[in-house]
């Protein structure tokens, strides 16, 4: 004669895993898949639920099985991500690293509006075209009104503007140089704005991507810099 160990009624079991199964739904929510409960966690419960079947219907051993090869194949991934995140934060941390020594150097950026402080020229740099007859460079203030058309040659040389306009300095601010380069008919060629020069103030991270502050405040993708000067 078979002797069976008293236990809980079915109706009981039914709710005792349902209970465990709202609490593992619930964790899952609240921490998600990247912060699944540990190995010592997962033991508790897998005890729990042994101690709750029922043994006139016990569950099937491969699913004990199966469940454990899950929970490893999450840690495993979770791991995985962690080796990821650091090797990703090295990265970044070497992009910043390599454009230190930039900081107080002047640097030629491509198409970046200037500053002009009010004493010191705003030196430019045009692209130049051989089939132009002629060139016009105008200057913009930040609001994008036309404060003057300076004198410029055609050429890929260094060319400054002093700052004035009408015989008048003008007021301290952000000016974008602006070429415009006609043909000999006096039809238009190309337009283009100009390289600037600036001094480094410091470099930071965007997100993860590194940008190069210049001393007027215009922060630069480094890729935009075309020229690396003396110390400013």
């Amino acid at each position: 004669m078979q002797t069976v160990a008293p236990t809980t009624t079915q109706t009981q079991t039914g709710q005792a895993a349902t209970s465990s199964s709202s609490a593992t739904t619930s964790t899952k929510k609240e921490t998600g898949v990247a912060e699944a409960v540990d190995f010592q966690n997962f033991l508790t419960l897998l005890t729990a639920q042994l101690k709750n079947q029922d043994p006139l219907d016990p569950a099937d051993s491969t699913e004990f099985v199966a469940q454990l090869a899950q929970f490893s194949s999450v840690e495993q991934l979770v791991s995985a991500n962690d080796k990821l995140d650091s090797i990703a934060s090295s990265i970044v941390a070497d992009g910043i690293d390599k454009y230190a020594s930039w900081i107080g150097r002047e640097v030629e950026s491509e198409g970046t509006s200037a500053y002009f402080d009010g004493v010191e020229p705003v030196k430019f740099r045009l692209s130049s075209s051989t089939e132009a007859a002629s060139v016009t460079t105008s200057i913009f203030d930040q609001a994008g009104n036309e404060v003057a058309q300076v004198n410029a040659a055609n050429t890929s040389a260094v060319q400054s503007w002093n700052g004035q306009v009408n015989g008048e300095t003008v007021s301290p601010g952000v000016y974008t140089i602006s070429a415009t380069y006609y043909d000999a008919d006096g039809a238009v060629l190309s337009n283009e704005i100009a390289n600037t020069f600036s001094g480094v103030r410091e470099v930071r991270l965007n997100g993860d991507k590194p940008a190069i502050v210049l001393q007027s405040g215009f922060e630069v993708d480094p890729s935009k810099i075309t020229g690396l000067g003396i110390k400013s």
